[in-house]
């Protein structure tokens, strides 16, 4: 009896403590927060409905709900987000008090697209970004350091930055000025010798390049040996392709590239991802459909799932993530035995992933000879849409006044292989590691893998 007492007890117990978190609210129809201890919740309960990757994080999202036991009380013993009794001194250190409770509970979350955008309405903002976090601790900053980096722009200026910074700047628009000689700030449609010895030491002797000042750009050329180089910042065509933008600059240089790819003097391509931040996914089926074996109308890249439901970890079935043949241009015929070279870096992310994951299965499943360079990627493989809130348990939302952005996917992705590189990216074949001093010199010897193992086949 005794024991059975005890039970009881027990369970009583076990009900309290979990009817003092608050349950998901199914309308999803927040008031707007005064304190940050209602931040927090309302905070906390988009979490729990809407994130997609508990199957990665928080012991399988086991453990979000001691987050809310051990956070609950600290926000609300901040009070007031916006407190008038308190000095300007007084606002900021307690804003970044809760700043710093975001920072060490979203820090390790997988998800490469996630960001929490906070502004606390007295000059005091933040973006917390796990990605940024990983990157910054793959160089060896303390968390400190990290912390401070997020919420202070002046931070920046800190030499101890200077090298990552470098880093980070490794895409389409300086590797056109460091590694070619071209001009990153010239508007339009260009077609120019490759200037001087930078181009030289691939044996470019002309390159076909396109910017824009929203920073689109696109880079392509083959050199002597007749290898194709095809570089572009983001997935950012599918405006550019429409009927009304007409026969333009970005037309012109993509219909290129398929002719040059297909062409009986080719001898290999090199897709460079460094930097990509992705974009319009309806881009891939238009460029790749380039590299499809003929007798096929789709390549299947992996596969994806949602939210089912307001449960953490209910999801919809694995369904295949399928690019389809694009007939918006005349393609041509790839050579599946010419080699295939893929150069991603820690920022390429998205599409830039996705697309990888393409040229993956064309190896894997219809046996190309591709091969992956540089080092592994970003790790933001989940959808975007901005309207997907509404729509489905999970996307890109706020929590009004102060969280201005609460940015995640709506959909999560893995390969044929059945692993999710959510947080991890997608490993390369080849590791070459980038050199600030090289880079800067126009020695580009990511690029110069690539190349040499394209020129020993």
């Amino acid at each position: 009896m005794k024991k059975a007492r005890k039970v009881i007890l027990i369970l009583l117990l076990v009900l309290f403590i979990v009817s003092c978190r608050p349950q998901p609210d199914l309308s999803r129809d927040f008031p707007e927060t005064e304190t940050w201890g209602e931040t927090f919740e309302v905070f906390w309960k988009k979490m729990s409905t809407n994130y997609l990757f508990w199957s990665l994080d928080y012991d399988e999202g086991r453990g979000w709900d001691s987050v809310y036991d051990e956070y609950k009380e600290k926000f609300d013993a901040l009070g007031l987000v916006e407190d008038s009794t308190r000095s300007a001194e007084e606002q900021k250190k307690n804003t970044l008090k809760a700043y710093r409770y975001f920072f060490e509970i979203t820090k390790s979350l997988s998800d490469g697209h996630y960001a929490l955008e906070i502004d606390d309405k007295s000059g005091n903002r933040i973006r917390l970004s796990p990605s940024s976090y990983r990157s910054l601790k793959n160089y060896g900053f303390s968390d400190d350091d990290i912390f401070k980096f997020l919420y202070d722009p002046e931070y920046l200026s800190n030499p101890i930055f200077s090298d990552w910074l470098e880093y980070c700047m490794e895409n389409t628009a300086t590797i056109m000025e460091k590694t070619f000689g071209l001009p990153s700030d010239v508007g339009g449609y260009n077609d120019a010798l490759a200037n001087g010895a930078l181009a030289e030491q691939y044996h470019f002797s002309a390159m076909k390049y396109f910017n824009t000042r929203n920073g689109f750009h696109i880079v392509l050329g083959r050199n002597s040996e007749g290898i194709v180089y095809f570089s572009f910042s983001g997935f950012n065509f599918n405006n550019y392709f429409d009927e009304d933008a007409g026969d333009n600059g970005v037309v012109k240089i993509v219909r290129d590239f398929f002719t040059l790819i297909s062409d009986e003097e080719t001898t290999g391509v090199i897709i460079d991802l460094r930097g990509n931040t992705g974009g319009f996914i309806t881009d891939m089926s238009n460029l790749w459909t380039a590299f499809m074996p003929s007798d096929i109308d789709s390549v299947t890249i992996g596969y994806t799932r949602r939210k089912a439901s307001e449960n953490r970890t209910d999801y919809n079935a694995w369904i295949p993530f399928v690019i389809n043949r694009s007939h918006l241009f005349e393609y041509g015929n790839f050579n599946k035995d010419l080699p295939i070279a893929i150069i991603l870096n820690g920022s390429s992310i998205s599409c830039a992933e996705m697309s990888t994951c393409f040229f993956m299965a064309l190896r894997d499943d219809y046996g190309y000879d591709v091969r992956l360079f540089g080092e592994p990627s970003c790790g933001g493989m989940g959808s975007l849409n901005y309207d997907s809130e509404e729509m489905f348990n999970g996307g890109i939302s706020s929590i009004a006044p102060y969280v201005s952005l609460l940015y995640t996917p709506y959909c999560q992705m893995k390969y044929l292989d059945g692993i999710c590189y959510e947080g991890k990216g997608l490993p390369v074949d080849e590791n070459v590691e980038f050199d600030h001093d090289a880079f800067n010199d126009g020695r580009d010897l990511r690029l110069s893998a690539a190349l040499e193992w394209i020129s020993s086949k």
